[in-house]
């Protein structure tokens, strides 16, 4: 009996621009508010970027996991 290879999905010009726009949403979303965040905390408590830098570095962390979750996710699907 012969087997027949499973197809990958076919990858479009708009399927990858698709993909690329959900990580810059991904990517910044959670960055500008971050970061709005610990700007306004800065300038509530008087302190020089302490919770700009607080808040970025929370924001990366965050975007890092997301990001890896759904790479490998896309990943799979390729």
């Amino acid at each position: 009996m012969e087997q027949k290879p499973t197809e990958k999905p076919k990858i479009t010009p708009w399927i990858a621009m698709g993909i690329v726009g959900d990580l810059m949403v991904t990517v910044a979303v959670p960055t500008v508010i971050f970061a709005l965040l610990g700007r306004w905390m800065d300038e509530k408590f008087s302190t020089k970027f302490v919770f700009l830098t607080i808040g970025l570095a929370l924001a990366l962390f965050i975007v890092a996991k997301i990001v890896i979750k759904k790479g490998r996710k896309i990943a799979k699907q390729l």
